[in-house]
């Protein structure tokens, strides 16, 4: 047998070893390294997930105020009245509105460095909100849990002849049952609607 002829004879008797303890543990650790960061993905995925639900019942409670008021004629006295899944029902008046800088309804934040600048002062607690511009509402889901989300809302006379600057704002308070609050800007829509 020549020499080449042992090496591959020693070399194929090393190869059929196997893996030993030491290796196993060390792909063990790597493995469980990496289950671990996907662990944290997945729960990072469904709070954003949950927290990306909750904006979009914000942005659509905002957008039904709005709504509601655009499509009410300045001249009209008849309100419009929207009842949660709690039962509670919610006014919202036919308005005017005020002239600027301040309009009526819900304080808007007119200080620059306000982070809420430009919209709904959530500054200001629900107790300074007139009566019908302001709303505790809440949302029920399929599993039993209740989202209660804070709704203002304000009306600005832009011109003479009825043009209104019409800005809602809503925002996460709590939540029951499936998902937790996590902090979120209040989402603020605005629109320019007259008669």
């Amino acid at each position: 047998m020549n020499h080449r002829a042992k090496r591959m004879a020693v070399f194929k008797k090393h190869s059929e070893r196997g893996i030993s303890l030491i290796e196993l543990m060390i792909a063990m650790l790597v493995l469980s390294v990496g289950l671990g960061a996907l662990t944290t993905l997945f729960v990072a995925s469904i709070a954003t997930d949950n927290r990306n639900s909750k904006d979009t019942s914000a942005t659509l409670l905002a957008q039904k105020v709005i709504e509601e008021l655009s499509a009410q004629s300045t001249n009209s006295t008849v309100a419009v009245t929207l009842t949660d899944c709690a039962g509670n029902a919610w006014v919202i008046p036919s308005t005017q509105g005020a002239a600027a800088p301040a309009g009526q309804g819900a304080p808007l934040a007119t200080t620059a460095g306000s982070p809420y600048y430009g919209g709904i002062d959530f500054n200001q607690p629900i107790g300074a909100v007139p009566a019908g511009f302001g709303m505790r509402y809440v949302d029920c889901n399929q599993n039993g849990g209740q989202t209660t989300y804070d709704v203002r809302w304000n009306v600005m006379t832009v011109s003479a002849n009825s043009t209104r600057l019409i800005t809602a704002s809503a925002r996460q308070l709590t939540t029951t049952g499936n998902g937790g609050l996590y902090f979120a800007i209040p989402v603020t829509l605005r629109t320019v609607g007259g008669s």
